[in-house]
């Protein structure tokens, strides 16, 4: 079952627009931390502790793809915002702090809207080139 969800995964990552990846991306991250909550909430820290990982490592790949050549002074400011937001989060992780992982949510979940407008629109759906080398 484990194999199927992961093949299931990998054709829709590789099959969506660059828009809707990212938007996936944050839902991801959110999704972790709604569950890191729960295991602060349970003093679960070994668990909450790799929750509040896996969200980093996603922020950290959403700063990564950041174009500062391109995006200008929007990818900058993002940058600056995805540190705020790891900080907050590595904060969190030590002082089992549920308000600090709630500041992250709102954060994600504002860009989350905003990346999921953004690519509705027509001249966001372009393909991705991971989509066309597998439809040869």
């Amino acid at each position: 079952m484990h194999k199927a969800a992961n093949a299931y995964m990998q054709t829709q990552v590789t099959t969506t627009t660059p828009g809707h990846l990212v938007v996936m991306l944050y839902d991801g991250a959110i999704t972790f931390l709604e569950q890191a909550k729960g295991e602060i909430e349970a003093k679960n820290f070994a668990k909450k502790g790799i929750l509040i990982s896996q969200a980093l490592d996603i922020i950290a790949e959403l700063d990564g793809s950041l174009n500062a050549d391109k995006g200008g002074e929007i990818a900058r400011n993002l940058h600056k915002l995805y540190v705020y937001c790891s900080t907050r989060l590595l904060q969190a992780n030590l002082k089992m702090d549920i308000a600090m992982v709630d500041e992250v949510i709102g954060i994600l979940s504002s860009f989350r809207s905003a990346f999921s407008e953004i690519s509705k629109n027509p001249a966001h759906q372009a393909p991705p080139r991971a989509a066309a080398y597998y439809a040869r």
